[in-house]
């Protein structure tokens, strides 16, 4: 915390001014007063209380970047399959498929007493000639420990049976069936998961085949059902993901989570899109959700896996063994760079979970059922002035997407001829600022440049990503164009650009306004105005050429901050969005920790902004500042 000095003229005393706006990262409170205590009246000045924000050419190592160190491993079991949950006595349980030779497949549970280290076998589940996999495992609010699988007889016989354990997973029995096809041929049902609803009902999602007859028909849709009897039976089908009008795509492999905004989040792949694209939707209950496919997840592809943190952040994984997260509860993603297993696309079913405060794991079957432990940083607090040289050979904190990347006496090379990529850096909430950069041309085609405003990277394709990109041409020109996951170029500047010649790019951003400089920094040579991307990353791209980068400078200019506005007996509160999940609190007297007190009342989040509406206060004075949750 800091203590920040406020001009008393700036404070509401009598007479309020219609707006403030104080301070960002350093200090991010104020006070309202309809007098100046006479404490704080020495001096002339006004004390509030605020909250402080609390690299000769070479292949370089990417990043690191993003918030996760990995680290040790460990050996869970020999089998396929594996997923686990954490119980109310600390320990863990692990569900896996196990598969003895000459028979059919069953479950083994087991147990782990110190935080994922070491795991002993508790016991199995087996069904007398079915096969069992697909395990899934949910600790209810009552202590009983639930277990759900896919049970089949192939080609006649597709169950989805729950067993209750009341001993934290030695013993179990039989409770219910959540759904089952009977001598239905090969429509089956699959990978079915658990999850407890605020409200204390429990409600699974799962993939199901039974819809490929009738009208119209599905190869596969995402189904649930939701129990209010702590699993011992389930209501009506529930129709979460289904291709519209139907047809031959198959979205299966659930997994949902709740993020801290109440929100829920579920995730799934789409077999028949890309390569079994990974896709999510959001819901306010966890029952009743949109219709459609959803939204495309950038960069997973495969048997996704979602978990929500207590600090907002959501991280997500898949068979792409990549793992990403995301800052502002779903709506962008960002890559963590390198990932926890190398293993490339791989179907390894891989599972995320918070294993201890400011610790990840990532649990994958390669071949056996392993997990791997990151130690977790909060989220990262972005300067003001952002600045790189990469004299270290270096790039910390950007994320690399694409191929070819390299050092050269402290420039940073994207060797793309023939090819493309593209690095980014920085803050996911970035608007308004000045990105400046040295690039030169190594090669007379295709071109290279600047990234603003990225978000949603992937690296399938050259244009894979939400923003903007201010370009140098070899064949003589610079020119500005938006990405979404296509290219559209909206302006354009004829200049000489020779290959190996340095020159100077300028971008200015404030609001729809993208100002260009190259060299001559007083004349620009573009000015466009274009309101489809208002937030994201930098960074440095090249297409079909070599490019060279120096010198990179981003200064934020819209800077985190507090905002107040009076409107009659109404005080209006406004702040940006960013990946720090503030709250606003009030004290009367900010010399006094205690006295601060959270203030409940949910604010609105628009085109960015948090807003929060309050009467005025009845105490002389008041003070205000945005805290974390």
């Amino acid at each position: 915390m800091c203590l920040s000095a406020f001009d008393p003229a700036a404070i509401f005393n009598s007479g309020m001014p219609k707006s403030l706006s104080f301070l960002g990262k350093e200090s991010c409170g104020f006070s309202v007063a309809k007098r100046v205590a006479p404490a704080l009246r020495r001096r002339g000045r006004m004390l509030a209380l605020a909250v402080g924000l609390g690299l000769t050419a070479s292949v370089g190592q990417a990043g690191p970047s993003g918030p996760v160190t990995w680290g040790a491993t460990v050996n869970v079991t020999g089998g396929g399959w594996g997923r686990m949950i954490p119980l109310t006595n600390g320990h863990w349980l692990c569900v896996s498929t196990l598969f003895p030779p000459g028979t059919n497949s069953y479950l083994g549970i087991y147990r782990s007493g110190d935080a994922c280290r070491t795991w002993h076998l508790l016991a199995d589940v087996r069904e007398d000639g079915r096969t069992l996999d697909n395990g899934e495992l949910v600790a209810l609010p009552n202590g009983d420990v639930l277990l759900t699988m896919r049970s089949l007889i192939h080609g006649s016989s597709y169950r989805l049976p729950v067993y209750r354990s009341r001993d934290h997973g030695a013993q179990w029995t039989y409770l219910s069936t959540i759904d089952a096809s009977e001598n239905a041929g090969t429509r089956g049902l699959w990978e079915p998961d658990f999850w407890v609803l605020a409200d204390d009902r429990l409600i699974v999602t799962y993939s199901n085949e039974k819809h490929q007859i009738g009208w119209p028909s599905y190869s596969q849709i995402i189904s649930a059902r939701v129990s209010s009897d702590h699993g011992a039976s389930w209501g009506p089908e529930i129709r979460v993901v289904t291709q519209p009008g139907g047809g031959g795509l198959r979205p299966g492999m659930s997994q949902m989570t709740r993020m801290v905004n109440g929100q829920y989040l579920l995730v799934y792949e789409v077999v028949g899109l890309g390569n079994a694209d990974v896709y999510a939707k959001s819901s306010a209950d966890g029952v009743t959700w949109p219709r459609g496919l959803g939204t495309r997840i950038p960069g997973h592809h495969g048997g996704p896996f979602v978990t929500a943190l207590p600090d907002g952040r959501v991280f997500i994984t898949s068979c792409e063994n990549q793992v990403s997260f995301s800052e502002d509860f779903g709506e962008t993603w960002q890559k963590l760079d390198p990932p926890a297993w190398h293993l490339g696309f791989h179907f390894s079913w891989p599972a995320l979970y918070a294993t201890q405060t400011n610790e990840l794991a990532v649990m994958v079957v390669a071949p056996n059922v392993k997990l791997r432990f990151g130690t977790l940083a909060p989220p990262k607090i972005w300067p003001d002035l952002f600045t790189e040289n990469f004299d270290d050979s270096t790039d910390l904190d950007w994320t690399r997407y694409g191929a070819n990347f390299a050092f050269d006496n402290g420039r940073y090379e994207l060797n793309n001829l023939g090819t493309y990529g593209k690095a980014l850096v920085g803050d996911n909430f970035w608007t308004d600022g000045i990105l400046e950069a040295d690039v030169r041309l190594q090669t007379a085609s295709g071109d290279g440049g600047l990234l603003m405003r990225a978000t949603n990277p992937d690296d399938l394709g050259p244009d894979d990503l939400y923003g903007y990109y201010v370009g140098l041409r070899a064949g003589g020109a610079v020119f500005l164009g938006k990405m979404s996951y296509s290219w559209k170029e909206i302006a354009t500047a004829a200049m000489p650009i020779a290959t190996n010649t340095w020159y100077h790019l300028k971008i200015v951003l404030t609001g729809p306004q993208l100002t260009i400089y190259v060299d001559d920094m007083t004349t620009p040579r573009i000015i466009h105005t274009d309101t489809t991307h208002r937030r994201g990353q930098i960074g440095v791209r090249s297409f079909q050429a070599n490019a060279q980068f120096d010198n990179v400078i981003f200064r934020n200019t819209a800077p985190w901050r507090l905002r107040l506005r009076r409107q009659k007996d109404q005080l209006h509160f406004s702040w940006r969005q960013n990946a720090h999940q503030r709250q606003l609190a009030s004290s009367p007297d900010p010399t006094t920790p205690a006295s601060w007190q959270l203030i409940t009342n949910t604010p609105t989040l628009t085109d960015g902004e948090w807003s929060l509406s309050l009467p005025l206060p009845s105490l002389p004075q008041q003070f205000f500042r945005l805290q974390p949750q």
